[in-house]
């Protein structure tokens, strides 16, 4: 039982002498780890149950001292009236010692066991997670204002969510190649309202024109009417374009919805999906028919593509979505 006591102790010294290391940490580990850092200040909670752990073992060692000292008493005797009565009061008292000990010991942990299982783990997580959350969003207003995270082209519209962060890089008007030129760029770009040149004269062979909207499906009166753009940059880590859905996956944060828009297939050149906002913009003074960049609702061929889910002729939605 004594042996029993003594290890106890020694283990209980032994993990709070760790988190005591843990606590002495440079300033400078802990800081470059919040989550760290938080948990380590959530121990400053349990010193009032180690301090309580302490004392047991300071008590259990004055237990132990003074069983050596009885000892010692009881030898002294031995020598002075003879073994045989000694050994027997030596192994009562022995057991009597053992068994205060032993209630004592067994009352101190019973104690500390129902002060452990009325501590609230729950409540401890929930801080830190508190905690944990609020760093994270200062971590990524920092990030953003930094740099990094990743940026995406909102097609229709001339401005960037005002959510999550998301700020506008620059706004402008969508552009590419002439719909009818077999050797056009198949990816539309979004052009600056301020561009810079830097010679006055080309090659004449490949060229850049606007982007018009050719179905109202796009937007209420859209056709004809020329597409603006905007640049916008996410403090997430990336983003994507989902065609056929409204929404994001789990996880995923909504950028804006729209409408899937193409080249016309039977036109020469290539064109790409891209994503129209719901809510589409017209440029100021843009619904001259002069055609260029020329972008259609894009409808469901039921053969090869699995009909349900998808309808023959339904145009498609989409959702740009980041994380």
């Amino acid at each position: 039982m004594k042996s029993f006591v003594l290890v106890l102790c020694i283990l209980f010294s032994g993990v709070f002498s760790k988190n005591a290391l843990k606590r002495n940490e440079p300033e400078k580990n802990q800081k470059s780890n919040p989550l760290i850092w938080l948990i380590l200040q959530q121990n400053e909670q349990l010193h009032a149950l180690r301090a309580r752990l302490v004392k047991l073992r300071d008590i259990a060692h004055e237990s132990q001292k003074d069983m050596i000292s009885l000892k010692r008493d009881m030898v002294a005797l031995k020598s002075r009236f003879g073994n045989f009565a000694i050994d027997r009061n030596d192994k009562s008292l022995d057991e009597i010692s053992s068994k205060v000990i032993a209630v004592a010991n067994k009352r101190r942990i019973d104690y500390l066991t129902t002060k452990l299982e009325k501590f609230d783990n729950r409540k401890l997580e929930k801080q830190i997670k508190k905690q944990v959350l609020s760093q994270m969003e200062s971590f990524n207003s920092n990030r953003g204002n930094s740099g990094g995270g990743d940026t995406y082209v909102r097609w229709g519209r001339s401005t960037c969510p005002s959510k999550n962060g998301t700020k506008l890089v620059y706004s402008g008007h969508a552009g590419g190649g002439w719909f009818n030129h077999p050797g056009a760029p198949a990816e539309p770009v979004c052009l600056p309202t301020d561009p810079i040149f830097l010679q006055k004269s080309g090659s004449n062979a490949a060229f850049i024109y606007g982007m018009e909207y050719e179905s109202n499906t796009l937007g209420k009166k859209a056709v004809n009417n020329d597409v603006p753009c905007s640049v916008c940059h996410v403090q997430l880590g990336t983003t994507i374009m989902i065609p056929g859905k409204t929404t994001c996956n789990k996880g995923w944060t909504l950028e804006y919805a729209g409408n899937l828009a193409a080249g016309n297939a039977g036109h020469p050149a290539p064109s790409t999906y891209v994503c129209i906002d719901l809510n589409p913009e017209y440029i100021h003074h843009g619904s001259a028919d002069y055609n260029g960049k020329l972008l259609y609702d894009v409808v469901g061929q039921c053969g090869s593509l699995p009909c349900p889910p998808y309808h023959q002729g339904y145009p498609l939605t989409c959702a740009v979505c980041s994380k």
